[in-house]
């Protein structure tokens, strides 16, 4: 399990990959659902913005905790991955 989880270049690289990917297919697919909500984060969404909005209000919302779990979550599938397809 120690081996597992230590971090290695390309466990890193694997996993912000991911994050990135699966961050970006999700906001398409709820942006082509729904027109007016925009979304960053798969499967937590740690970012929210909605609109129309009126000058002077906020219309977004972020949650650093779910930035950090979606990471997490992240690079466990990613060390997953490099363990597995990837193996010296």
């Amino acid at each position: 399990m120690k081996a597992f989880l230590k971090p290695t270049v390309l466990k890193i690289i694997v996993a912000f990959v991911l994050f990135i990917a699966f961050s970006w297919l999700w906001r398409l697919f709820v942006i082509s659902t729904i027109s007016d909500t925009f979304p960053m984060g798969f499967p937590l969404q740690f970012f929210l913005s909605w609109g129309p909005c009126r000058p002077g209000e906020n219309c977004s919302e972020f949650n650093g905790l779910y930035l950090v779990l979606d990471l997490a979550f992240w690079y466990m599938i990613g060390a997953f991955l490099v363990g597995r397809f990837w193996k010296k």
